[in-house]
Formats: C-alpha cells, sequence, structure tokens
C-alpha cells in the first residue's frame, strides 16, 4: 500500500520541475495519469478535469478499487463454490441410486431390490453420457477462462513489490500470528489485514487468516480466503486441509474429502487429515471406507477418543455388533461418561439380545440424559423382551411422554398389555395409535422402520398389513 505522504515523484516532464501533485481516473484518458501543476497549466487533462484528483487522495482511491477487486473475487469464489456443491451433490446423487452396501440390501424389500436393478442395469447407458456432457462443458468453461485471462491481458503486469513493504507484512504478520496464539482472532485478523495490504502475495497472512475465521465458525469467509492463499501456492498444506474441514464443517462432505486427499498426498500421515476424512465416510454412509481411514488414524494415535467412538459407530452400522462394543468400549475407557457411546453400547447389547446388560448400559446413558428417547425406548424393549411387562410399559411410557405418535412405541405398549390381559387398555393403545391416522389425514407412520427397531414385533407386522390394505 502507498504510504500517506511518503510518495515523492518527480514529474517526468523535462522541463517541468514540480512534484507530481495531481492523478487522473478518468477511464477513457490516453494521457500520463500522473501530473505536476504546470502539466495542468498546459492543458494537460483539461478534458476531463473532474476525474482528477490530489495525490494524497490517490491511497484511498487504490484502496475502494482494491476493495472492488476483492469483492469480485469473493463474488467469483462463491459461484465456483456454488458450482461444488452442484457438483458435488450430483455425486451423492449418483452414489445414492447406482451404489449400495451389501448391509442395506439386506434391508430392502422386494419392490426396492426391483427397482435398484433397474437402476443398475441402465446405469451403462448413463454413465457414457454423464462424462460427456460434464467433459464437454468443463472444456468450454475452460476455454472461457482463457479467452478472458488474454482480452484482461492479466499475464502483461507484476507490479514490483517494494522490500519495505514485504518487510512490513512480515512484521504484521508476526505480531497477527502471536495473537493467533493467544487465540484472540479478531485482533490478529487486523493485523493480517495490514500485512496483506501491504504483500497481498503474502500466502501464511491470507492462510491464517482463514485460519482465525474457522475459529469464529465463519467457514464460508474462511474459504474465501484460503483460496487466495492457494492461488498463490496450490501445495500450501496447511491451507489444504483447513478448507478440507471447514467444508466438512459445513456438511459438505464430498467436497471436503477432494480437498483433504490433495492435503493427504503432501503428508499421507498428517493425523487429523486422516481422522476427518473417516469421519466424512461415515456421514455420507460409507462405512467400511471410514473404518479404513479411521484404523490409519488410529495407527498414529491409538487413544484418540473421536476415532474409537465412530469406528464403533460404523461398525454398529454394519451389523458388527460384537466388534462395535469392543471399540466402543475403548473409547469408554478414556471417556466412561460419554453419552453416545453408553447409548450405543446399550443398543448394540440388545441387537446381540444380551437385554440384561442392554439395560444397564442404557441406565448409565439416562443418568446423564434423562429425556433421551431412544434409551427409553429400547430399555422398554428389553424389558418386554425380558417378560417384565408392566415394567416395560413405565419406561415406554415415559418415551411416549416425549413422543407421544411414536408408532413402535405403541405397538409394542400394546402387546406388553395384551399379554397382561388388559384388553380394554390394549384396546385403547390400538385405537390411539389409528386415530392419529385420521385425526391428521396423513399416511400411518413409517411401520416397516419401526419393524426394523424391533424385528420380532407381531403388532408392527400386522399393522403394515393393514396399512398395505387400506393403501389399495
Amino acid at each position: 500500500m502507498i504510504q500517506k505522504f511518503n510518495l515523492k515523484l518527480r514529474c517526468q516532464k523535462d522541463d517541468h520541475n514540480d512534484e507530481i501533485d495531481i492523478f487522473c481516473y478518468n477511464q477513457f484518458c490516453k494521457e500520463f495519469r500522473l501530473s505536476c501543476f504546470e502539466c495542468i497549466k498546459n492543458g494537460f487533462h483539461r478534458a476531463h478535469l473532474n476525474d482528477v484528483g490530489k495525490l494524497n487522495n490517490l491511497e484511498e482511491y487504490i484502496e475502494n478499487k482494491n476493495k472492488e477487486c476483492d469483492d469480485l473475487i469473493d463474488e467469483l469464489n462463491q459461484l465456483v463454490e456454488s458450482l461444488n456443491q452442484s457438483f458435488s451433490l450430483l455425486k451423492f446423487g449418483i452414489r445414492n441410486k447406482y451404489s449400495v452396501l451389501k448391509e442395506k440390501l439386506l434391508n430392502l424389500n422386494q419392490q426396492q431390490i426391483n427397482d435398484f436393478l433397474n437402476s443398475i442395469i441402465q446405469f451403462t447407458e448413463y454413465k457414457q453420457l454423464i462424462t460427456t456432457i460434464v467433459s464437454e462443458q468443463i472444456k468450454k468453461l475452460n476455454n472461457t477462462f482463457n479467452n478472458l485471462y488474454g482480452q484482461l491481458q492479466l499475464s502483461s503486469f507484476n507490479y514490483q513489490i517494494q522490500d519495505n513493504n514485504i518487510k512490513l507484512s512480515k512484521e504484521f504478520d508476526e505480531r497477527g500470528y502471536q495473537l493467533y496464539m493467544d487465540d484472540k482472532y479478531n485482533q490478529a485478523i487486523e493485523l493480517f489485514d495490514k500485512s496483506i495490504q501491504s504483500d497481498p502475495n503474502n500466502h501464511f497472512s491470507l492462510q491464517l487468516k482463514g485460519e482465525c475465521l474457522r475459529q469464529l465458525n465463519q467457514f464460508e469467509n474462511a474459504i474465501t480466503w484460503l483460496d487466495k492463499a492457494l492461488t498463490i501456492n496450490p501445495k500450501h498444506f496447511d491451507s489444504l486441509f483447513i478448507k478440507g474441514d471447514c467444508l466438512k464443517l459445513l456438511n459438505q462432505f464430498e467436497n471436503a474429502i477432494t480437498w483433504l486427499d490433495k492435503g493427504l498426498a503432501i503428508n499421507p500421515q498428517h493425523f487429523n487429515s486422516l481422522f476427518i476424512k473417516g469421519e466424512c465416510l461415515k456421514q455420507l454412509d460409507q462405512f467400511e471406507n471410514a473404518i479404513t481411514w479411521l484404523d490409519k488414524a488410529l495407527v498414529i494415535n491409538p487413544f484418540h477418543f473421536d476415532s474409537l467412538f465412530i469406528k464403533g459407530v460404523c461398525l454398529k452400522q454394519l451389523n458388527q455388533f460384537e466388534n462395535a462394543i469392543f471399540w466402543l468400549n475403548k473409547a469408554l475407557t478414556i471417556n466412561p461418561s460419554h453419552f453416545d457411546s453408553l447409548f450405543i453400547k446399550g443398543e448394540s447389547l440388545k441387537q446381540l439380545n444380551q437385554y440384561e446388560d442392554a439395560i444397564t448400559w442404557l441406565d448409565k446413558a439416562l443418568v446423564i440424559n434423562p429425556q433421551h428417547f431412544y434409551s427409553l425406548f429400547i430399555k422398554g424393549v428389553c424389558l418386554k423382551q425380558l417378560d417384565q411387562f408392566e415394567n416395560a410399559i413405565i419406561w415406554l411410557d415415559k418415551g411416549l411422554s416425549i413422543d407421544p405418535k411414536h408408532v413402535c412405541s405403541l405397538s409394542i405398549k400394546g402387546e406388553c398389555l395384551r399379554v397382561l390381559k388388559q384388553y380394554e387398555n390394549a384396546d385403547l393403545n390400538t385405537y390411539i395409535l389409528v386415530q392419529d391416522q385420521y385425526k391428521y389425514n396423513e399416511p400411518l407412520i413409517d411401520y416397516e422402520k419401526s419393524l426394523k427397531l424391533e424385528p420380532n414385533d407381531q403388532q408392527t407386522k400386522t399393522q403394515i398389513n393393514v396399512q398395505k390394505v387400506n393403501e389399495k
């Protein structure tokens, strides 16, 4: 940035001895834009005197133009980010429609399997079409960028930054870094801005500003500044990693993996990149792939709680309940009061028909969160499986006080009441279940989903059949 009052330039005209004190900002002017008073007297810029200013206002003028440039780049980044989001959505849709894990396949009904087969049989035809369309559009876009680059003559300017500006930028950078280390992110950003003004190519300041914005949960804004750093140094590892993490925090998991992979190509042993990639894959329901990357992270840090816990969750989603419990136990050794670990361990024990053990761990979870619906519900299911029907009803009622329309809870409660020969209450329970359907004029809640939670529940199976009859 040009320093106020320090710009001392002599007029280039041979017979002029004055210093430059006027600049011209007329868009169509072809004359030299820096002039002295003598130049103006001789008629320079006479046709547009309203578009000349004092040299001491040049700093403000340039700052305004810098802001216009930054705003344009931000707008372009937003357009590219929108394109990335659309591309991620396309990839997610393709994977969701044309790929299915064997564990999920076991949970599909005949119609769903038939629809899936129809889709994958047609996939070969669509695959070539998708590749052709996307390739053509990317080629057109690249040609457009190249044409713009040429028209704007972007390669013909290389403004030399003065050594003192580079030195000043580094000073601001170092002071900002100290504030960043002290968790004073807003104050650090102010100094990084000054560093960037002195040297727009200081990619460390650009990256650290992005990191501060990430710490302030301004993830989209952070990505804007990380992209500026990556424009200068596309292989800067920290910028690649932080951008990937920001995208993960924005729930753009596929896009996040793309940038994490760029970082891992540089540093394959970076623990946080390995872990966060595993976490993203878990969010995309790619549980086996997620475990692969979590295992890489656990080789580096075998006691990382989140890696242990998420691996346990993935194994549970793959119906590997005993293995899931093994890894959840490792996590609970580190944090014995972690609610989700307690609950998921209880749920896994229930799936293994170890109902008493399941209740023990669900009770630990309920001490932490007494209003957790699914802990209450699954405890009720376990008690019912242990033939403790009255006790089961107590815990199902606790859950129903939170979600009175939960179909599986109502159904299991009704079954318990029938076993206890409380037929009037059982019929009333069923009446409430069905009345709810007519009251809101909506389809009955997804019984098939409920049946997955309690596969042996005869009442739910009956309701599925009734619903199918009603829909005909």
